[in-house]
């Protein structure tokens, strides 16, 4: 609640395509009151812990419902440190992996960009365990991990 931004507006939308409307402020970029209703009615109708918040269990299921629930693709995550300026294979894993558990990095280049690290993020922001610095590394690794086996 009182989140504001690109990523709520992302999610607000997600919604209001999965059939929960917003009728009121629509997608607003604004995490008020009618954004929490929609997601905790979202919440109540896929069997999840209605708490009104957007974490990964969510966020999971608000992906795989507006990709008719779709199997993760499976690929090795990339051990390592990865950050902004770092290029390759291994970041397509990671983009693929973020995009595939709900934080979309705005494409899938090899190039860890403003976009990825963003998502990468977002990510870390859902577990009080992880820096949320941006930064791939050993301990966001394992999280998203156990993310991805979460969805499978």
């Amino acid at each position: 609640m009182g989140d504001e931004g690109t990523f709520v507006k992302e999610i607000q939308q997600d919604l209001i395509r999965a059939g929960f409307a917003l009728p009121i402020y629509g997608a607003d970029g604004v995490f008020g009151p009618e954004t929490e209703r929609a997601v905790m009615r979202f919440q109540r109708q896929y069997g999840l812990e209605v708490d009104g918040l957007v974490g990964p269990l969510t966020l999971s299921k608000l992906n795989e419902v507006l990709d008719d629930g779709g199997q993760l693709e499976t690929f090795p995550l990339p051990t390592g440190v990865y950050r902004q300026g770092d290029e390759g294979e291994a970041v397509k894993q990671i983009q693929r992996a973020l995009k595939q558990v709900g934080f979309d990095p705005q494409g899938i280049d090899g190039i860890y960009g403003p976009n990825t690290e963003a998502a990468v993020r977002q990510f870390q922001q859902q577990f009080p365990a992880l820096v949320n610095d941006g930064i791939y590394g050993p301990n966001t690794r394992r999280y998203l991990q156990m993310a991805i086996d979460d969805r499978n």
